[in-house]
């Protein structure tokens, strides 16, 4: 734990990369508290604010199951979307999200965009997305496979 003026910054270094914690303001440092929402994904939430906190706390924390771990695809797959949706937030239109997820869209004319298979991928990406973020999609990422929330 690292203290500057009101802020607390907490490290946790997992074996994957370290994760920073910011507690803005004296008040929050002295009682932190987390927030969870009750919308039907609670057991998932607490289990992983468990894992949070055993890593907070410096106690050993086992890797997930390869039954609940992602797939190399799928995390590449999930980065693409998390990019598409940002680009879209941003305003970006899909073939300016086309060429930062593929340089090759950058050469091409409109009639070679419009029949292309990246423009139909951004479609796709940006669909996915919408439902991860409108149809709270994105709890299922914490135990993918099996464990796929029933909304």
């Amino acid at each position: 734990m690292e203290q500057q003026p009101g802020i607390l910054v907490v490290v946790i270094s997992p074996d994957d990369g370290a994760h920073h914690l910011q507690i803005q303001g004296w008040a929050a440092s002295a009682r932190p508290a987390a927030l969870i929402p009750l919308d039907g994904a609670e057991e998932i939430r607490i289990a992983e604010l468990r894992r949070f906190l055993k890593r907070l706390t410096g106690a050993s924390v086992p890797g997930l199951p390869r039954s609940l771990s992602l797939r190399p695809y799928h995390v590449w797959r999930m980065a693409d979307v998390i990019c598409a949706y940002a680009g879209r937030m941003a305003g970006a239109s899909q073939r300016e999200i086309g060429r930062v997820l593929d340089p090759s869209v950058r050469t091409m004319n409109a009639r070679q965009w419009d029949t292309s298979s990246q423009r139909a991928r951004v479609g796709r990406l940006l669909k996915r997305a919408t439902r991860l973020a409108d149809r709270r999609e994105y709890v299922s990422l914490l135990r993918p496979g099996r464990f796929r929330l029933r909304a």
